[in-house]
């Protein structure tokens, strides 16, 4: 009531339904519904009481079928109600039902993806390593993947792959190894060799020079690598005749020639001497060549030496015998002769036997330089002051050309004959005076020094020094400028420095004039 008064008041009129609630009796039948109206009456001029408001109220009983309706209005009205509520309920439950599900789903989704991936990346991860490993140079045994799937065969085979690759590479490097050995050993082969050794490519430039045929030539071989012999001045002839020869066995090999060939040349070295080199060539696979020189003028000479030996046997034995009787016979015939002949054939007979008798002495002098050269005794050796010696030997040239000395004092003793020293002395003094015939102030210089393993002595002139052409002869017989003489000078001097185990040198000085130098062993040296 008092509700529906202040919603009158407020509004001006209110009405409810009453009997129609749960609690109220005879709701079922609705026999107990009224329908309860208040208005509010406005005051019509005259006012009861001062302040109050009228209002009129109504009650009127509802029919009983509209409140069995209006009940069962209300009834339906509180089941949607309750359905509404039970249905929203039940979505918000299947909304949750649903999004756990998905969210389990995702997840299961997810943690199937990551072992599956797992599963999947595993073996590609293990071959990228490796891949990168290899490619690193790292050949060590790879891991496998252990599933019988593509991808475990894959890793099977990649780890079986770099397991070869690495048989190869130890294999390879096994090889590059010997070869690097084989290359050394043939390095220090050619190192160590005293004869000269050049290959040349397929081109015929210079590909390998070894230090003897440096030593040989006398060139810088070695900073010509990469050009034709033929290109360089000092050896144009010597590559020519080596080129000839290389043809030769190539299109008409001589008797016995089948894979190589041999043969002499001469070559002129800048220094003015004359090399006999005894040259091999031989072609290799890829048209390249070698060729393989030693240097064999002094094998030459020797044999020259030694024929001249033999030369001088014979005609110590062939010729001198007859000398005799045949002066013996010139002289008996002058003075059978000279009492029977007037005097114009008697001064013709003398001047024929005296032609006889001296062409036999000279003959006898000629035989017996041979001889002496062919029979020279061996050496004796003993304790022996070089400086003492020239000093001795230097008095008997005081009243003709007195050589200038330069001695080192102190020099240890040599190991040498005296005897046969002093004879290379004189012939090497007797040899510089004769080449200082003509020349203005004439000197001949003898000097000594320490030197490694011995003593030099040297014997110098400032004459017109060594011809060029004669620089490889100038040991054997018969190799002089001179007029006069037999030339055995230097051959007795250079078999006396053999005698001794020496070493003799011969050099044209600068300037002008010669230089002889022999090199003997020290006494402890040549004992040892």
């Amino acid at each position: 009531g008092e509700q529906l008064l202040r919603q009158a008041r407020l509004v001006g009129v209110a009405s409810q339904i009453e009997g129609l609630d749960e609690d109220a009796p005879g709701r079922i039948d609705g026999g107990s519904a009224r329908v309860r109206a208040v208005a509010r009456v406005p005051e019509p001029g005259i006012r009861l009481a001062p302040g109050a408001d009228r209002f009129l109220m109504v009650v009127q009983p509802v029919p009983r079928s509209l409140a069995i309706n209006a009940l069962a209005v209300q009834a339906a009205y509180s089941a949607y109600q309750q359905r509404a509520l039970a249905r929203d309920s039940l979505r918000r439950m299947y909304v949750g039902t649903l999004t756990l599900a998905l969210i389990l789903a995702v997840f299961g989704s997810v943690l199937l993806a990551i072992l599956l991936g797992n599963q999947l990346a595993r073996p590609l991860l293990l071959l990228a390593d490796g891949v990168r490993q290899v490619a690193a140079g790292d050949l060590k045994p790879k891991p496998v993947f252990a599933s019988g799937d593509e991808l475990g065969g894959l890793t099977r085979s990649f780890a079986e792959m770099t397991a070869q690759l690495a048989d190869a590479r130890e294999q390879v490097d096994r090889g590059v190894a010997q070869l690097e050995g084989a290359r050394t050993r043939l390095q220090t082969i050619l190192d160590t060799m005293t004869a000269g050794v050049i290959v040349f490519d397929r081109e015929g430039r210079v590909d390998t020079v070894n230090p003897g045929a440096t030593r040989i030539l006398r060139l810088p071989l070695s900073a010509w690598r990469g050009r034709r012999l033929t290109e360089l001045p000092e050896l144009e002839a010597l590559a020519h005749s080596v080129d000839q020869r290389f043809e030769l066995l190539a299109t008409s090999p001589e008797a016995g020639e089948r894979d190589q060939w041999q043969d002499a040349f001469e070559f002129a070295r800048s220094d003015g001497n004359t090399l006999t080199l005894l040259v091999r060539g031989a072609p290799l696979p890829g048209d390249a060549r070698l060729m393989v020189f030693d240097d064999i003028t002094e094998v030459v000479s020797a044999q020259r030496s030694q024929a001249w030996a033999e030369v001088a046997r014979r005609l110590a034995h062939e010729i001198k015998n007859p000398l005799t009787p045949i002066q013996l016979s010139a002289e008996r015939l002058q003075v059978k002769l000279a009492d029977r002949l007037d005097e114009t054939s008697r001064q013709t007979l003398k001047r024929s036997t005296d032609t006889i008798i001296n062409q036999v002495a000279a003959l006898k002098g000629l035989v017996d330089a041979f001889s002496q050269y062919a029979k020279l005794p061996s050496a004796r050796i003993e304790r022996l002051d070089l400086n003492a010696l020239i000093n001795e030997v230097a008095v008997l040239y005081e009243g003709l050309r007195p050589p200038i000395l330069e001695l080192e004092p102190g020099l240890p003793p040599v190991a040498g004959d005296a005897a046969l020293l002093r004879q290379l002395l004189h012939n090497l003094l007797k040899n510089a005076n004769e080449a200082l015939a003509g020349v203005p102030d004439p000197q001949v210089q003898v000097s000594t020094r320490r030197v490694e393993g011995g003593v030099e002595l040297c014997v110098a002139d400032n004459g017109p020094g060594f011809p060029a052409e004669l620089f490889n002869r100038l040991f054997e017989p018969y190799a002089t400028t001179k007029a006069k003489g037999t030339g055995l000078g230097l051959a007795v001097v250079r078999k006396i420095v053999e005698e001794h185990h020496g070493v003799i040198e011969v050099r044209n000085v600068e300037g002008g004039g010669a230089q002889v130098c022999v090199t003997l062993p020290l006494l402890e040296t040549n004992h040892e």
